[in-house]
């Protein structure tokens, strides 16, 4: 086990290298400037370049990112060229509402998931079956981007019954109801744009534990159908299911930043949107290490965990 959480830690640290050279080099040849963020579009070719001057952004590639990095090893993010403030200070007034975002929607996600996988096996070729693939896959042709549009025009316009932006309204900041109202939408959106395909996933995952010989004489033993699936099948196939959602993690994670970005949520996602369009660097890397540190604790913690409920993946 030791040996597993060393690798991974190579493994991420790997990552964390690479991935923020490359999304530096990225920014650094992209078009715009972080001084439109703050200053009319219509200034003066030579003010531009005097405020990147001052911000050290006329310094090359490497020589930037060499500073940047030695202080990241530090752990000191530097400050936002947009806002002024620390990096760290920043993160640790968004990352706790994408946090919550994101975990309540993937616990949705994986229950939500087994159920109604667990009813297509059970009812396989019925109607149900049919109608449960039907609606799931209808969500998933969708983009994330329209989904989000196309809810909040229905139930935001249209019945005006959920809100269309922000974590809560403005005096309900402290009311975890309020909260929890303005959730519904981005949870729905994050749970319907993934749901098709887990939920397909587990489907075939079910049937292959399904048609194995111990199941089968499980049957023949008179064991009830409730205690075969939930006790034998689900059990056998558990390992597979949490493997999977361990790997399709990131896809989640990147889900998340564009439905905050659409409903205005004050999270890391909105953030680093805004970041990336004014090249907001340390903003962006920032999160980008987060973001990397995130998925590869979620993967480490999910492998242990299929290693200890089944022995198969030991040797993986």
């Amino acid at each position: 086990m030791l040996k597993l959480i060393f690798k991974r830690l190579l493994w991420a640290f790997f990552l964390l290298f690479f991935s923020s050279f490359m999304c530096f080099a990225m920014i650094y040849y992209a078009k715009g400037s972080v001084v439109f963020a703050s200053v009319p579009q219509g200034i003066s070719l030579k003010l531009k370049e005097q405020i990147e001057r001052n911000l050290d952004l006329d310094k090359p590639l490497l020589h930037q990112y060499e500073n940047w990095a030695l202080k990241a090893l530090k752990g000191d993010f530097s400050y936002s060229l947009i806002s002024g403030e620390k990096v760290d200070a920043i993160l640790k007034e968004k990352l706790p509402y994408t946090l919550i975002l994101g975990t309540l929607s993937f616990g949705i996600l994986f229950f939500l998931s087994i159920l109604l996988a667990l009813l297509c096996v059970i009812y396989k070729d019925s109607f149900l079956d049919k109608f449960i693939t039907f609606v799931t896959m209808s969500f998933f042709a969708l983009p994330t981007f329209s989904l989000s549009l196309l809810l909040i025009l229905f139930f935001c316009v249209f019945l005006n019954i959920f809100p269309s932006s922000a974590i809560a309204d403005i005096g309900y900041e402290d009311d975890i109801l309020n909260r929890l109202w303005h959730l519904c939408l981005p949870v729905s959106v994050l749970v319907l744009s993934h749901l098709a395909i887990f939920v397909r996933f587990i489907r075939t995952t079910l049937i292959d534990s399904l048609n194995q010989n111990f199941i089968e004489a499980a049957f023949a033993r008179g064991l009830s159908k409730k205690r075969v699936y939930f006790h034998f099948i689900l059990k056998d196939s558990l390992g597979a299911i949490l493997a999977y959602f361990g790997a399709s993690f990131v896809s989640f994670l990147m889900g998340t930043y564009i439905v905050e970005s659409v409903f205005s949520y004050e999270g890391v996602g909105n953030l680093v949107i805004k970041s990336i369009l004014f090249k907001d660097y340390p903003v962006v890397l920032a999160i980008l290490c987060f973001s990397i540190l995130v998925v590869v604790f979620v993967n480490l913690l999910v492998e242990i965990v299929c290693k200890m409920i089944n022995p198969r993946f030991a040797n993986a």
